[in-house]
């Protein structure tokens, strides 16, 4: 079994060094429904998705778009390594570095509506990139 492959997956996790693509959304944290649904979405379209908890976040990487689940309880300073980076940030936790490619949702969510914020920073993204 090649270890860079994730348990009943063939598609390669961090380790592989997939999140630091150019095109990537990195999902933090939260169910695994959600990354199932943005890998059904977006990895058609060329974008690849990926899932880390927050306790294994790679230093250095740069996806196009963070989604990051917290708990009410949950200080989002690690959320703040992206600052820059367009995110979308699930939950109550404050962040210490608000910005305007930084989206918020409350919980319970529509995933229509997720989707729909998620292609907006991409294209916003896209159209910034050098």
């Amino acid at each position: 079994m090649n270890p860079h492959r994730s348990l009943g997956s063939d598609r390669p996790t961090w380790k592989a060094g997939i999140v630091g693509h150019s095109s990537s959304i990195l999902v933090v944290d939260g169910p695994s429904e959600t990354t199932e649904v943005l890998r059904a979405v977006f990895e058609p379209r060329g974008h690849s998705v990926n899932r880390v908890r927050q306790a294994q976040l790679p230093n250095g990487s740069s996806p196009r778009v963070v989604v990051w689940h917290t708990s009410e309880s949950e200080e989002a300073s690690a959320a703040d390594r992206f600052a820059g980076i367009p995110r979308v940030v699930i939950g109550r936790a404050r962040l210490t570095e608000p910005s305007s490619v930084t989206r918020r949702f409350a919980q319970p969510f529509e995933y229509c509506e997720l989707l729909s914020e998620i292609e907006s920073l991409l294209s916003a993204a896209v159209s910034t990139s050098p």
